[in-house]
């Protein structure tokens, strides 16, 4: 089963697909920050996370069908 990701604002550069969604095959032990290596994303502009719509830390282990929401940093001041 796969896991779907998707990718906020100025982080869709990185998903292949133009929608910003991609179908990611899901590997035994796949964590969130293993996750953001294989989608080279682990070079500090992602800022949120979100998994099945909970805020999730890198370490958190991914599941099957898990829906998972990528946003890069917010700045504001």
């Amino acid at each position: 089963m796969l896991i779907t990701v998707k990718f906020h604002t100025a982080l869709k550069r990185y998903c292949p697909q133009n929608d910003g969604m991609l179908q990611f095959q899901y590997i035994e032990g796949l964590t969130v920050k293993k996750l953001l290596e294989q989608l080279n994303l682990n070079n500090g502009a992602v800022g949120l996370v979100l998994v099945n719509g909970k805020i999730a830390s890198r370490e958190i282990q991914l599941m099957r069908g898990d829906y998972v929401e990528i946003f890069p940093i917010f700045g504001g001041g």
